[in-house]
């Protein structure tokens, strides 16, 4: 069976890692994960793998991520395949969820949160453990956004 997580990774697996380099969603969420890992990678309430990483798939942010960059992997699942996976393991599992970036003074604020997805009484449920703010800021030198700052919270 083919789902949309099999034809979205078949239409990325070529994704040039350099489309990365240009967008604001792709560097926040690599710098996070990177950040995660190092904050709070051996303290899991349940093992996080940051290297590989589920995000929920929202086609105005995600469609145009790569899968990976470095040594970090990540698959974009929409609520279907969520289900699917929930229901294979019977088990909650960790998901990063991209919001909205947001203009704050003179930088661009990208956040992410990560939420424990279960599935009971025919709905999804989320729950969110912690979050990753990555703060740009334009380098008038290089002539590119750069990250300031990654700010890492939870609950």
């Amino acid at each position: 069976m083919i789902t949309s997580w099999t034809l979205f990774s078949f239409a990325q697996a070529n994704a040039d890692s350099n489309a990365a380099k240009d967008n604001f969603y792709s560097k926040a969420l690599f710098a996070s994960l990177a950040k995660m890992e190092e904050a709070w990678g051996h303290i899991s309430r349940n093992t996080i793998d940051y290297h590989d990483m589920i995000v929920v798939a929202y086609p105005q942010i995600t469609d145009t991520l790569p899968l990976q960059f470095g040594d970090y992997r990540v698959r974009y699942l929409d609520n279907n395949d969520l289900i699917a996976t929930y229901k294979k393991f019977k088990r909650e599992f960790p998901v990063f969820i991209a919001h909205p970036m947001v203009n704050e003074g003179d930088f661009i604020k990208v956040s992410f949160t990560v939420n424990w997805v279960s599935y009971k009484k025919r709905r999804l449920n989320f729950g969110v453990s912690d979050w990753s703010n990555v703060y740009f800021r334009y380098d008038c030198e290089k002539r590119e956004y750069v990250i300031d700052k990654v700010e890492l919270g939870g609950i």
